[in-house]
Formats: structure tokens, C-alpha cells, sequence
């Protein structure tokens, strides 16, 4: 790969392996290095290294859920000043030796694999509580710190995990709330994407700095509102909420397509008014979640001193109808290279 770093600029890589800062041993024997970063799933590295003297086929042989964490360490890149990037801990996941030459590829998630949060398969019920209080629960008895980044907490008469792991079970449910999941340093967060589309843009990209986009109008699920129904065994009647967006995304004004929705779970509220307010959130989680991707794409930048993340706000120029501010879904680094791939999407309008 070009290498595209300018030499009065200097980037690092530095590995901690176990504890132990290794950067010193492999740096010449490094052929690349990728870190990802994505919405609902977890952050990933992978390092392809020469295996000089069979080294990690022997004492240095590396074993599933070891520990690895990396960092980038940049100097003179926008100021006279070394800045160090941390991109986090992760676990060994996946080994692989080829040859020749000979190479090791080791891949890692931010996740312990040695947890049953991915694996483990289960079956069990929760009654009469929110959806706080189950990624709680999960996060209890997965050792893990529970950041609940959401204003909408749905509530639940009834649960149900089948035979699925807990950690699949939690994206299916805040999925159908409206709400993302992920596992960052030991930490199980769920969150609103609204809250980070809300945010100041971190940085102002015209067309001429990317070295590459792709933009796409998505006109294959969206609509300009939605329809839910639910029949309420308590009051003995069938209710109805129906919420609009301002316009189809992509589509002249006036152009009409429904979502509809039979809602089956419990919807709480003492009076029809309280659970048709309740009904109208479900709706509007329901058509944000389908047209937020209306417009959508990547693009390719070279690296900033400033580390770029998913749900970071960015603001591009020079696009025309299609420049504004765009939410960061997903991150790709490439080493030596510097080189950013970032996933998109355009922020909606407020409604």
C-alpha cells in the first residue's frame, strides 16, 4: 500500500502485549495493521507480522483471549508535538500462520472472549421490567459497567430470551426500541443515536480533502409515517397513533408511504391518552429507525491528529444538496498509511 504519511510527519505504532510494551521487538517485522470501530458491533484490530525466526510458533506463541492493547503515537502531524492515540484493549480471537514468507495474522476483539455475553446460549423470561433494567441485569452478571445513554426506556410485560446469547438478545430488543449496543472497555452501552447526531461537528471536510466518496439515496425502506395499532385487553378497545415525518427522504414533497405496525407488547399507561402518547414514541422510534439511512456512503481521508470515532459528527462541503452534517457509523485505519475509511450517514432533520 502507498505509504501516504509525508516525511517530516512520523507515525508509530506501539503494542502492548499482556503488560508487556513489545513495540521495540516487532516494529520492523510489522507488514500492516487495521483498526475497526463500528455501531452495534464490536471494536477490532488485526496485525500481520513477519515470523522471524518462527518466534510466535514457539515461546512467543500467542493464545485465544490474551490481552493486546495499541496505540498510535504521531508526531509533527499538525503540530510541532507528539500526540499518543489510544485505541483501546482488546483480546485475541483469531490465529493464523502462512508462509512463505512466513506470517502471523493475529485478529482481537474489544470483548473478553472467555465471557459468556457471545457464546452462551440461554433461555429465560423477565416480567414487569424496562428495558434499563434487563441490559443492567446482563451487564451484572457479565462483570460489566452499564452506561444506559437513552430517554426512551421501554417497558416490558413480558421478555423473552431464546435460546440466544445475551448479548444478541439485548441488540434484538433495543433494536425494536430504537436504541444501539455495544461492548467498550468493559463497559455494555446502549444508546440513542439521536444524542450523538445532536452533537457539534468535530471536524469541516470539503470534497477536496477526501481521497475518495460514495453517496447513495437509499429509496428502498423509507417512509413518511408510520401507523401502529394495539388492542388493549384492559380498556376492551383497539387504539391507534399515527406520526409523520416532514417529508419521504429523497422523495418530492407529497409523496406518501406508510408503515404499519400491530404492536403486541405490553404498552403501559393508566388512561388512553397515556398510552396513546406511548404509542405515538413507538412510531417515531420505528420511522427514524427505517429512514435514517435515506442518505448514506464513505468516505477516505487521511488520519487527523484529533481521533475521529464512531458517533463523532463531521460536517462536508462542496457536495452540493448532498454536503451537511453526516454521523460517522464506522471506522476503518489502515497502517502505515494513516489512511481513515469512514461509513455515513446524514443527520436527519429534526422532526
Amino acid at each position: 500500500m502507498l505509504n501516504l504519511v509525508e516525511n517530516s510527519r512520523q507515525l508509530k505504532l506501539e503494542v502492548i502485549y499482556e503488560g508487556a510494551n513489545i513495540t521495540s521487538y516487532i516494529s520492523n517485522d510489522i507488514i500492516s495493521f487495521s483498526y475497526s470501530d463500528s455501531f452495534n458491533e464490536f471494536d477490532s484490530i488485526e496485525l500481520t507480522i513477519e515470523n522471524r525466526d518462527n518466534r510466535w510458533l514457539e515461546s512467543w506463541e500467542p493464545l485465544k483471549g490474551e490481552k493486546i492493547a495499541a496505540n498510535f503515537i504521531l508526531t509533527n502531524w499538525e503540530n510541532n508535538k507528539e500526540v499518543v492515540l489510544t485505541l483501546g484493549e482488546f483480546y485475541i480471537d483469531d490465529i493464523s500462520y502462512s508462509g512463505p514468507p512466513d506470517i502471523v495474522n493475529i485478529k482481537a476483539l474489544s470483548v473478553d472472549i472467555t465471557s459468556n455475553i457471545m457464546d452462551e446460549k440461554k433461555s429465560r423470561v423477565w416480567e414487569n421490567v424496562t428495558l434499563e433494567k434487563i441490559a443492567r441485569d446482563i451487564a451484572i452478571e457479565n462483570n460489566l459497567e452499564l452506561l444506559f445513554l437513552a430517554e426512551f426506556n421501554r417497558e416490558f410485560k413480558r421478555s423473552e430470551q431464546k435460546l440466544e446469547s445475551s448479548f444478541n438478545y439485548i441488540k434484538r430488543i433495543s433494536k425494536e426500541a430504537g436504541i444501539s449496543v455495544k461492548i467498550y472497555s468493559n463497559k455494555l452501552i446502549l444508546f440513542e443515536d439521536e444524542m450523538y447526531e445532536k452533537t457539534n461537528p468535530v471536524i469541516t471536510l470539503d470534497k477536496t480533502n477526501l481521497f475518495s466518496y460514495q453517496l447513495a439515496d437509499d429509496d428502498t425502506d423509507t417512509y413518511s409515517g408510520c401507523k401502529i395499532t394495539y388492542f388493549d385487553s384492559k380498556l376492551g378497545e383497539k387504539q391507534e397513533a399515527t406520526f409523520y415525518t416532514k417529508q419521504r427522504p429523497g422523495y418530492k414533497r407529497g409523496t406518501q408511504r406508510l408503515l404499519f405496525i400491530n404492536e403486541e407488547k405490553y404498552v403501559p399507561g393508566e388512561t388512553r391518552k397515556q398510552k396513546e402518547e406511548y404509542l405515538a414514541k413507538i412510531a417515531a422510534k420505528a420511522l427514524r429507525e427505517k429512514n435514517k439511512n435515506a442518505v448514506k456512503g464513505s468516505i477516505s481521508i487521511l488520519g487527523k491528529e484529533k481521533f475521529i470515532s464512531v458517533g463523532d459528527t463531521i460536517n462536508l462541503t462542496g457536495l452540493g444538496n448532498k454536503s451537511g452534517k453526516y454521523i460517522i457509523t464506522e471506522v476503518q485505519i489502515e497502517y502505515p498509511s494513516y489512511v481513515m475509511n469512514l461509513q455515513i450517514r446524514k443527520v436527519m432533520e429534526d422532526e
